[in-house]
């Protein structure tokens, strides 16, 4: 029983992790970086995570369009559980490497970008990336962006965003970075309504919407968030 209430009464440690979700074009990758950088913190891109998946899949040849079977699921995910992926860090940011190799240039293509969406559909595929994810805490305090981070992977993270900007702002991003023929709206409304990691916003989250704002206004705002709530000066 002493073991038991001392147990109970020992203080509560908790991952030292900054959630950011929020939809495409939010700014979620240009101020999770910078949050990394100014706090000396390991980055961690979520989605290119999954970017990874889709791009060995269609290595592969695997169907990773709509519609999917249960065939094609099957073989996305016997595919997952068989490829040697590792989570390694480069220059303070953490990468999801298969047999040794980042494809960071594959992953950004316009196929990869209209498979991401279908194959982050899956339960099995999201269990395996949720579980790979929250093993990052091995690399120390995080800055981790992505969809569900807030809700599904750390839910219990001390500090979590939600970035958010009016659509017609959000397309004009992804047109000046060269993908005005991604769908961010089909891709967000997919995230939205899928059963398992749905992208919303946890209630504790800090909602940012951005439109009208520069990086440095807003980045000026989550750090004055992370001081008040970790306490950094």
């Amino acid at each position: 029983m002493t073991e038991l209430n001392s147990a109970a009464s020992a203080p509560l440690h908790l991952p030292l992790v900054i959630a950011v979700d929020g939809p495409s074009a939010s700014g979620k990758g240009t101020l999770s970086r910078r949050l990394a950088t100014e706090l000396n913190y390991t980055y961690i891109d979520t989605g290119a995570m999954y970017r990874t998946l889709a791009w060995w899949a269609l290595q592969k040849g695997l169907h990773c369009a709509k519609p999917m079977t249960d065939a094609d699921e099957r073989a996305i995910v016997n595919l997952m559980r068989r490829w040697k992926a590792e989570m390694r860090i480069v220059d303070g940011q953490g990468w999801l490497h298969i047999s040794g190799y980042f494809p960071a240039r594959e992953i950004r293509t316009d196929t990869v970008e209209r498979a991401v969406p279908v194959i982050a559909q899956i339960s099995k595929v999201r269990d395996w990336m949720v579980a790979r994810q929250r093993e990052c805490v091995q690399f120390g305090p995080l800055v981790m962006e992505g969809r569900d981070i807030g809700t599904e992977v750390f839910p219990l993270a001390p500090v979590k965003f939600f970035l958010e900007a009016d659509e017609g702002v959000r397309q004009a991003r992804l047109a000046e970075r060269g993908n005005a023929g991604s769908d961010g709206a089909l891709r967000d409304s997919m995230d939205t309504s899928r059963k398992k990691g749905a992208l919303y916003a946890a209630l504790d989250a800090i909602r940012v919407n951005n439109t009208g704002q520069t990086p440095d206004e807003t980045f000026a705002i989550l750090m004055d968030h992370v001081r008040s709530r970790l306490g950094r000066s």
